[in-house]
């Protein structure tokens, strides 16, 4: 089967396991044509919905899934950090006010398969020391954007996901000294869907494994060279099955049960 069928085709057979009408939008057989019916129960007034969030490939539909019955207090979705002239957001934000922790998850379904050999570029905006809302960090920000530049060069890897995470570990640093976040620790994790439902898809995951190891070990490196990595760590990968098996009454039985029924069968 072809891939893109393939996947489509586990999408549309794991909707169909809760046993809700499949009623897609006319054009494509895996896209709703209503797109609250994609999330477990009704997002929020004001939710701010994706392009693609009728699509059962959706990995904001994945995330609100994973993440909506978390006590309320803890939770937000879609967290916007300023980076230049418009926000990075980032899909789930957990608050512990007893730890001072703020966890960020950047959360990753079915994107992880857009391979392909490209260079990594970065709008010229990146480059001007003018645009930056920190100009302390420029320098140093620059480097590190050039490094991440140099060390994947034409590597097979999901390029829009690490120049995504780059926006978020400015958007971090951004708003760290805030009022609100003055005291706040950070953590950033790349959140990914991790049921290898095929060969191709588990070599895509493996391939993403190792791009985002090497890509923690040089943000890693850049915390350091701007003294903020006592209060900002970028945790690199973690696996979606194994977190939601961790955290079954955090996360709560009917969103464990849904997303096992959907995405893990």
């Amino acid at each position: 089967m072809d891939y893109k069928k393939e996947i489509e085709n586990f999408v549309v057979v794991g909707f169909k396991n809760l046993n809700i009408p499949l009623i897609t939008d006319g054009q494509h057989n895996f896209v709703l044509e209503d797109r609250t019916k994609n999330f477990i129960t009704p997002p929020p007034k004001g939710f701010k919905y994706h392009k693609w969030a009728g699509s059962l490939k959706s990995s904001q539909a994945f995330a609100y899934n994973v993440f909506s019955g978390v006590n309320s207090k803890l939770l937000d979705f879609e967290l916007p950090m300023v980076v230049f002239d418009r926000d990075a957001q980032i899909d789930v934000i957990l608050k512990f006010e007893e730890t001072n922790t703020i966890e960020l998850f950047e959360v990753k379904a079915f994107e992880i398969i857009k391979l392909g050999k490209s260079t990594i570029k970065f709008e010229e905006k990146y480059f001007d020391k003018e645009q930056y809302r920190r100009p302390a960090i420029s320098d140093p920000f620059i480097k590190f954007l050039k490094m991440i530049i140099k060390s994947f060069g034409d590597q097979t890897i999901y390029g829009g996901g690490v120049k995504q995470l780059c926006s978020h570990l400015l958007g971090i640093i951004n708003i760290m000294d805030k009022p609100e976040y003055v005291k706040k620790k950070f953590k950033l994790y790349s959140f990914c869907f991790d049921n290898p439902f095929s060969t191709r898809f588990e070599q895509d995951l493996i391939n993403y494994k190792e791009t985002i190891a090497k890509f923690k070990t040089i943000v890693d490196e850049f915390l350091k060279d701007i003294k903020v990595s006592e209060r900002v760590e970028y945790c690199g990968f973690l696996s979606a099955r194994e977190y939601i098996n961790k955290n079954k009454e955090f996360l709560g039985k009917e969103n464990f049960d849904y997303i096992f029924k959907r995405y893990f069968y």
